[in-house]
């Protein structure tokens, strides 16, 4: 008993940790699996094991895979048609676009195809004069739902069948979410059409990105007179930046423009430097003999020359970013990406001032300025998930090649059909990533850049946590305690009741915490009722997988908040009454379509 007292709090704690995320949540799930081995609640071996669990594998090479299938172009040329499909109608253009993502998203990383869906929606939201904030919220929900058609469609649906293996259950086949997936799927789409889209929000965004970022109330211009000592001493020399925090942006020199000076460039009289800088910064900069600040009326009206070979453009940062934690200046960011940060939105609010010492979030947007060359290296870097309103416009050249796409379609097939045929999907699906590699779609580098360190180190940490839940008997315990709350409930309370925990918990934390610290109480539930625990363990997966209520409780909802100017109430309005009608669909269908008894 006392052991079990002992798992709780650890659980409460974690529980804590995990909504409020004042600590990463990867290090919270590492905390949990060395407490419970120091503690000798579980061996070495039971804490050790989430990292060869079949699930924690299965989800890496799945980040492999998606990478691979990316290369087809396929989630892009699918938008490409949602113009001509849509007809300029809203309701047309929603429908499609949730089925679009709904069904690449069954066997895509939905992350993944939310960033590339993100551009092509901003693009026909201009071309249909409507405000982005119409358009994204659904393709983050059909994305989402369409996750749950297969099995792997999203992390949960692997992890849960990982558990149920090792209780002794049936290992879950290929397409055994479909027949609720596709319910719900159908429900989400249909509600979003009737109803859905009468609430989302008609909230146009800042067309002029440097007013967007609140860049121009922080761009000054400091002139170099010709007595100041200054004078040919180069700018890596003087370390302006490193000293008085700020970004040199441009130099005009002689009536042209030398854009994102480099550290070899060497100051000459009369040079007029822009550069981003906090008021207390730019006097301190003042005070430096030879310079002198031009006064507010002589600014350019813009910051960039319509010049060919430069852009300004605005990156989201991916969930899986091995930035994240960082700041701009540890990070040395032009250095490390050849283009200069110069504004950064946090959940629709711009961080003004000293935003280069702010550590780095998910889904926080940078204004960035550089050449084009360097914005469409940026583009494809695996920090970055998307690259949105460039100015000017202009292609990528990095497009897959022909061949490329053919290989990865062909084996992202064959994963598929051995699965489907019964193959374990962990080694259909590494024998998947290493072709991606052997094949060269992908580079070994790329393959590793691919995978989400994060969430694998969060499954690995966090599994030992259901292993002690069964050794304490803390699990049967909880268990027997919600059954006598609901004796004498009737099948479909019962599964309705662990949909709503799920629901309700997966809204404050990770969808994977919330299926490790469930999945072994509806397992010990069905063991003391004498039922099939496979009901419930569908309504933790469905529910888990499903959050549409906060822009925090899944991924592809924090990488459009700030994209779309949304703000939190607005998922609250929208997805709240989609949560209820899938709770209410729950309860109805899963004991129809796996009976209890």
């Amino acid at each position: 008993m006392i052991e079990g007292l002992t798992v709780l709090v650890i659980l409460v704690i974690a529980l804590v940790a995990f909504a409020t995320e004042r600590v990463r949540v990867d290090l919270v799930a590492l905390g949990v699996m060395v407490t419970l081995m120091v503690l000798g609640i579980v061996t070495p071996q039971e804490g050790l094991a989430g990292v060869s669990n079949p699930a924690t594998v299965t989800i890496a090479t799945m980040f492999i895979l998606s990478a691979g299938l990316q290369r087809t172009n396929l989630p892009a040329l699918a938008g490409e048609r949602l113009i001509h499909l849509a007809n300029k109608s809203e309701r047309r253009l929603i429908f499609w676009l949730m089925l679009s993502t709904a069904l690449l998203s069954a066997f895509i990383l939905n992350t993944a195809v939310v960033a590339v869906f993100i551009p092509i929606a901003l693009r026909i939201a201009r071309e249909m004069k409507l405000a982005p904030s119409r358009l994204l919220i659904p393709i983050s929900f059909g994305a989402i739902l369409g996750g749950t058609l297969t099995l792997i469609g999203t992390s949960t649906n692997l992890l849960i069948s990982s558990i149920a293996a090792q209780s002794g259950l049936e290992p879950f086949s290929f397409f055994m979410f479909a027949p609720f997936g596709a319910i719900s799927l159908a429900a989400g789409v249909l509600y979003m059409v009737i109803l859905g889209r009468k609430l989302l929000p008609d909230r146009p965004i800042e067309t002029d990105l440097l007013d967007k970022y609140h860049v121009r109330e922080y761009l000054s211009q400091i002139r170099v007179r010709p007595d100041s000592p200054l004078i040919g001493k180069k700018l890596g020399e003087l370390d302006l930046g490193k000293r008085f925090d700020i970004t040199i942006l441009d130099i005009l020199r002689d009536g042209r423009t030398i854009l994102l000076p480099g550290a070899s460039r060497h100051i000459r009289a009369n040079d007029v430097i822009l550069v981003r800088a906090p008021l207390d910064k730019l006097l301190e900069l003042q005070k430096i003999e030879g310079l002198e600040i031009v006064l507010p009326e002589d600014l350019p009206p813009h910051l960039l020359e319509k010049r060919e070979d430069l852009g300004m453009a605005e990156v989201v940062v991916a969930p899986q970013a091995s930035i994240i934690g960082f700041t701009i200046k540890e990070l040395n960011f032009r250095q490390r990406f050849g283009v200069v940060a110069i504004g950064m939105l946090r959940r629709g609010m711009s961080l003004t001032g000293k935003f280069t010492h702010e550590p780095i979030m998910p889904g926080d947007m940078l204004l960035v300025v550089g050449e084009k060359k360097d914005l469409i290296r940026l583009s494809n870097n695996p920090d970055f998930l998307l690259l949105v309103n460039v100015e000017p416009p202009f292609a990528s050249i990095l497009s897959p090649q022909p061949t490329q796409a053919v290989r990865a379609m062909a084996i992202m097939i064959g994963v598929m059909v051995a699965a489907v045929l019964g193959a374990p999907i962990v080694v259909s699906a590494l024998a998947g990533a290493l072709l991606m590699v052997i094949t060269r779609v992908l580079t070994l580098d790329e393959a590793y850049a691919a995978l989400d360190k994060r969430v694998l180190v969060l499954l690995a940490g966090i599994l030992s946590l259901e292993a002690a839940m069964e050794n304490s008997g803390l699990a049967s315990w909880l268990s027997q305690a919600l059954l006598q709350w609901l004796d004498p409930a009737p099948p479909w309370v019962i599964v309705g009741v662990f949909y709503l925990l799920s629901m309700l918990l997966t809204s404050a934390m990770s969808n994977q915490a919330t299926a490790v610290v469930l999945a072994p109480l509806a397992i010990s539930a069905a063991h003391m009722m004498h039922a099939n625990p496979i009901p419930l363990l569908m309504a933790v997966t469905f529910a888990a997988s499903s959050s549409f209520i906060t822009p925090v409780g899944y991924q592809t909802n924090t990488m459009i908040y700030n994209t779309g100017n949304y703000r939190f109430l607005d998922f609250t309005r929208v997805g709240l009454p989609l949560n209820l009608l899938l709770l209410v669909l729950a309860t109805i269908f899963i004991p129809i379509i796996w009976p209890l008894y």
